[in-house]
């Protein structure tokens, strides 16, 4: 009988938002990586976000993290609105950065689906023919746990004489519960990324194709677009679970909260009972209008 996957404590999920109409707005370049590095080291340090993997390709991120203070929405807004007036400041542009639709925000309820969101992130370069392993990719790309940098804040657009700090930490740290093996799980890591990328440069030398390289890659113009076909409409998932138990479970768990939260709402909005308290979870109600919400179970 196969052993149950290790349910990791606190919330991690996988991050990922896309440039306005596929534009390479993020494409790698020194002033980019800067801003990038910056704006993602401020914003983590500001709410308290743990971050286990940031991949920043040309037309889009992913950010493998955790949230245990529960203000994920508050870190994507501050991210993504810090990065768009420093960008387009640097960039020379003034309109939106990111595309309309919402980011995809997944729950990986376990070591395995980290590992393989992880390494799926960090192969994205390989799979997508632009490199033929992560470490050349010229862009953002840190997986590796025990990685620590420090950022300088960069010119463009950021007050010299401002409240924002001159330099931020950016670190890459292991699982909430990995404590006494970092070493273990840095292991986990480094052989899920190799054999994930090891798979990607199969399968583009099988479809015949060639690999760009770091110096094509950065010489793109930021107003280029992907030109590669991509299915619309599709269901945006709040879950990345392989084990069938564990997906079942959660699944019945979001679908708990959500008639819980809307019970709640109902009695504040039609009923107007102020003292009605929120299930675990709540944000928008918690965060703008103090409403109650229970402890976690």
């Amino acid at each position: 009988m196969a052993q149950p996957r290790r349910i990791i404590p606190g919330a991690t999920h996988m991050l990922t938002r896309r440039a306005y109409q596929r534009t390479f707005r993020l494409r790698p370049h020194a002033d980019t990586n800067e801003i990038t590095l910056y704006c993602l080291a401020w914003a983590a340090d500001k709410f308290g976000i743990v971050l286990h993997a940031a991949v920043f390709m040309s037309n889009h991120h992913h950010l493998v993290l955790t949230d245990p203070r529960g203000v994920l929405p508050d870190f994507m807004r501050e991210l993504h609105r810090t990065l768009t007036k420093a960008m387009n400041a640097s960039q020379g542009q003034w309109e939106n950065l990111w595309s309309a639709e919402h980011p995809s925000v997944v729950r990986l309820p376990t070591e395995q689906d980290v590992l393989a969101k992880i390494a799926y992130a960090a192969a994205n370069p390989v799979a997508a023919a632009l490199v033929q392993s992560p470490e050349q990719w010229p862009g953002v790309l840190l997986y590796k746990p025990g990685t620590t940098l420090t950022v300088r804040r960069p010119k463009a657009y950021f007050d010299p004489h401002g409240q924002m700090p001159q330099t931020v930490q950016l670190r890459i740290v292991p699982l909430p519960g990995h404590a006494g093996d970092e070493a273990q799980w840095a292991s986990r890591v480094h052989d899920a990324v190799a054999n994930e990328a090891r798979k990607a440069r199969a399968s583009v030398r099988a479809q015949g194709m060639e690999f760009l390289g770091p110096a094509k890659v950065m010489a793109k113009s930021f107003l280029a677009k992907a030109k590669s076909y991509e299915l619309k409409r599709r269901i945006n998932p709040i879950l990345a679970a392989k084990d069938v138990l564990v997906r079942k479970a959660y699944l019945r768990l979001e679908r708990a909260f959500r008639r819980a939260y809307h019970e709640a709402l109902e009695r504040w909005r039609n009923q107007g009972e102020r003292d009605v308290a929120f299930p675990f979870g709540t944000w928008w109600m918690r965060v703008h209008h103090h409403a109650e919400v229970l402890p976690a179970p």
